[in-house]
């Protein structure tokens, strides 16, 4: 099995907030960390994303989690945090 990777994409359906950050993602950032995030999707995988959702005490999405450090960013509207956090070791 394959190590899990790195960062957590939190969404789900009717957000207008997932919408403008999967946009982010796309085109300022250009798809650079696609192959670094898993997306969990709240309708599509419920399961996995309430149990990874409750670990780290998550109440609303969008969010970003990074795994290594279990670190949550929850004020995804800025590309300057999304990048920061997204580059962080």
């Amino acid at each position: 099995m394959t190590d899990p990777k790195p960062f957590v994409l939190f969404t789900q359906d009717q957000c207008p907030q997932c919408e403008t950050l999967k946009r982010m993602l796309t085109l300022p950032l250009r798809g650079a960390f696609d192959d670094q995030i898993e997306v969990l999707h709240r309708q599509q995988d419920p399961d996995a994303f309430t149990a990874l959702a409750d670990t780290h005490a998550l109440a609303r999405t969008p969010a970003l989690l990074h795994r290594p450090s279990g670190k949550l960013l929850l004020d995804t509207g800025s590309l300057g945090a999304v990048k920061a956090f997204l580059t962080q070791s």
